[in-house]
């Protein structure tokens, strides 16, 4: 009978090849038993040795044990880079099967790391944990290249993560990885400029936009996100130099149009902005920003005529006083008779935006239609409901634009919830729903 020290010696004495058949033998049987990090001991011990790791089984075994192990979240905790590891060694193993017998085989348990990877990275996004989640959905990603997809969704998720995480360089790159494959495009630029603007980079915004704009000329959220940056830094004669070439370009732009002249508007050049605002309404009558913004600045003439009149008046006027009084009066009222057209029609579009049904009840209320003032005034009370909020958003076609609305109604209501628990049950299903429609733009 062997004693132990004998029985050491015996296996000492064995061929390295041997005792690496035996290793992968045990992490076969421990992956078997379910001891998956006993198992994943035994196959990196058979992987050292040079007659084992030239084998297929070896290493796919390898991968299998390592899926398992990524599989496994409380292992997976253990080992984060399980899914990495099986990956890897389903590649080396398809290396060594020179006639593709297990290829298929292989293939299918590399999509489960895809997925297993995807499905973590939404788990640490549901979390909060965003720098997790961007890393997970990358490498979801990159799992995809090597089965020769694109899985363009992923490269998004970790842009929108990274964002979130206020991580804005890598969030730029993989925005801009997106506009690439052509994915969420062109919202992924606007989304790429706006995290370029938040790391207090407008010059690198600007290059984004400008170079978005020579794919998409007529997407109006490049236009006025550039439009934005230029208005913010009152750079107005800039702004008017950039439209006015890109006006010459396209000349059939409404939205170029429009945002011409929303700068002439800003400069005080009234004229050429209403013929800019024309030029756009001429291209898209029902365009609601354009007739806003045109029957806004009607309105807002008639308004200052009327002061004007106001502030002319003493006890005793001269005759010419009086005349010119009576003149700015029904110079404003022409104004507004002017403006209303365009502000009917932009509600028309927009039913539920209260800066037209309020200068509207103002015009009707100035022009003596009490009828239509009251419609006005009862539909600003209805606006305060937040089921007729929900439809506000819900009547904006944009999906950027509703998306946004619905975020912002989000918060708003959150922060009703926070300061009167009035209503509360309400106001708890409207925030849910407002919520859910708010992320599914995201």
């Amino acid at each position: 009978m062997l004693n132990i020290k004998s029985t050491v010696a015996i296996m000492a004495m064995l061929p390295l090849g041997l005792l690496a058949q035996k290793d992968v033998v045990s992490a076969y049987n421990a992956n078997q038993d379910g001891d998956y990090l006993k198992a994943a001991e035994f196959i990196d011990q058979a992987i050292l040795d040079d007659k084992a790791n030239v084998k297929e089984k070896t290493w796919r075994y390898r991968g299998d044990i390592y899926l398992n192990i990524g599989g496994d979240s409380s292992l997976f905790a253990i080992r984060p880079d399980a899914l990495k590891v099986a990956m890897d060694s389903y590649l080396k193993a398809a290396e060594f099967d020179e006639k593709g017998k297990y290829s298929k085989e292989r293939s299918e348990r590399m999509d489960r790391v895809a997925l297993v990877t995807q499905i973590y990275g939404g788990n640490a996004y549901n979390e909060g944990d965003y720098p997790t989640a961007a890393g997970l959905f990358l490498d979801a990603a990159a799992f995809g290249r090597v089965l020769n997809r694109t899985d363009s969704a992923m490269y998004f998720n970790s842009a929108l993560c990274y964002d979130l995480a206020q991580m804005y360089d890598e969030a730029v790159e993989q925005y801009l990885v997106c506009g690439m494959i052509g994915y969420q495009v062109p919202d992924v630029y606007t989304r790429a400029a706006q995290a370029q603007k938040a790391k207090g980079d407008t010059a690198a915004a600007l290059v984004i936009l400008q170079e978005a704009r020579l794919d998409y000329p007529r997407e109006q959220q490049l236009i006025i996100d550039e439009l934005n940056i230029y208005l913010m830094a009152g750079e107005f004669e800039r702004a008017k130099e950039n439209l006015t070439l890109a006006a010459e370009q396209d000349s059939t732009n409404e939205i170029i149009w429009f945002s011409l002249g929303s700068v002439y508007d800003n400069l005080g050049m009234t004229d050429e902005a209403v013929e800019a605002y024309g030029k756009s309404l001429d291209i898209q009558p029902n365009y609601f920003d354009a007739n806003f913004n045109l029957g806004a600045l009607y309105f807002n003439q008639a308004v200052k005529m009327v002061n004007d009149a106001n502030d002319m008046w003493k006890p005793r006027m001269s005759k010419s006083e009086a005349t010119k009084q009576k003149e700015l009066e029904d110079g404003g009222k022409a104004m507004f008779s002017t403006a209303l057209p365009y502000l009917e029609k932009a509600l028309l579009e927009n039913p539920f935006d209260s800066a037209t049904i309020r200068s509207l009840r103002d015009i009707y209320a100035r022009t003596g239609n009490d009828e239509a003032f009251l419609s006005m005034r009862n539909r600003l009370k209805d606006l305060d409901s937040w089921p007729a909020r929900m439809q506000g958003c819900e009547s904006i076609q944009d999906e950027i634009e509703r998306s946004n609305c619905f975020c912002s109604l989000a918060d708003e209501i959150q922060v009703a919830i926070g300061s009167d628990s009035e209503g509360l049950a309400t106001k708890m299903k409207a925030y849910q729903r407002a919520f859910s429609a708010c992320f599914q733009g995201e």
